[in-house]
């Protein structure tokens, strides 16, 4: 009976660590701002999303909207793991942290769009940060690498 109080005094610590972890990473703001460069420069439609989101979009649309995240995040991946000049990034456990985030927001996601609006609405808009946090990621190092 004690172990098992311990373990979910354990898990309910290391799941209030994961999220507060994510919001700290998330609230980061840098020094520029590369989203609108790199959406622009590979087709991604993650400031289309980010506008849809703040109007007021049918409950209708999110799934469509969920798609474009999804589709920007996988998309932003690749280059980033493919392309060498880069791959080499000294923010590896972060970028870790931020892709457990996106995939447990797109469980949350389907879980609570067919039950809660709001709550829908909110895992989407997180689902954003998180390829925002990973385009400007590209777009820094990108300027650095070019900056060499």
């Amino acid at each position: 009976m004690i172990g098992a109080i311990v373990i979910a005094i354990t898990v309910g610590l290391l799941a209030y660590w994961f999220r507060y972890a994510c919001r700290l990473i998330l609230s980061t703001k840098p020094a520029r701002d590369y989203t609108a460069e790199v959406a622009a420069a590979n087709e991604l439609s993650i400031v289309q999303v980010q506008q849809e989101l703040s109007s007021d979009c049918e409950p209708g649309q999110f799934d469509v909207l969920q798609k474009k995240l999804e589709r920007d995040y996988h998309l932003l991946n690749y280059l980033v793991h493919h392309s060498p000049a880069l791959k080499a990034s000294p923010d590896a456990l972060e970028q870790r942290i931020m892709m457990l985030d996106f995939e447990l927001l797109k469980a949350c996601y389907a879980i609570t769009v067919r039950i809660s609006r709001s709550n829908a609405k909110r895992a989407l808009r997180e689902m954003t940060r998180v390829v925002c946090y990973f385009a400007n990621s590209m777009g820094e190092r990108a300027g650095y690498v070019a900056a060499e």
